[in-house]
């Protein structure tokens, strides 16, 4: 990874694994969202296949509806529905775990910057911290998020 200015072998591997930790975070945010809209659009099909073959076919009584929801069919459908359930939040643990080890490392980053950036390196550190905020959105300005 090429940095716009002169950095110590220990600061740059500081850096490339703050950067790799926000790729990580980012990259479960999208999972999450995604297990989340499938899990969401099964749900839809699910509320609409039990209106159809449900409600609409067997509403002359009320035990041909109970007997329509005890159907093999149905519970598959919930076993599926409850698959994207779980992993809704197993991406939902793994994304704040992502993002606790980011702001971590982020933090750690901030309060040490005055030892691991020198002299030369210190004057110029906004250069390298608006690097960093325009080509990978992170901000080594402040510890708050």
């Amino acid at each position: 990874m090429i940095f716009p200015m002169e950095l110590d072998e220990v600061t740059k591997v500081i850096l490339q694994r703050i950067i790799a930790h926000k790729k990580e975070w980012d990259d479960m945010k999208k999972r999450m969202k995604w297990s989340f809209s499938l899990f969401l659009f099964s749900l839809a099909l699910f509320g609409m296949y039990i209106y159809q073959t449900v409600f609409v076919l067997h509403r002359t009584s009320v035990e041909s509806v109970v007997m329509a929801l005890i159907d093999e069919r149905i519970f598959w459908f919930v076993a599926l529905i409850s698959s994207f359930g779980w992993l809704v939040s197993f991406y939902k643990k793994k994304t704040e775990k992502a993002e606790q080890d980011f702001h971590a490392l982020r933090c750690e980053f901030i309060q040490k910057s005055n030892e691991l950036l020198q002299e030369r390196a210190w004057e110029k550190r906004h250069v390298l911290y608006e690097w960093m905020k325009k080509t990978h959105d992170i901000s080594l300005y402040h510890e708050n998020k």
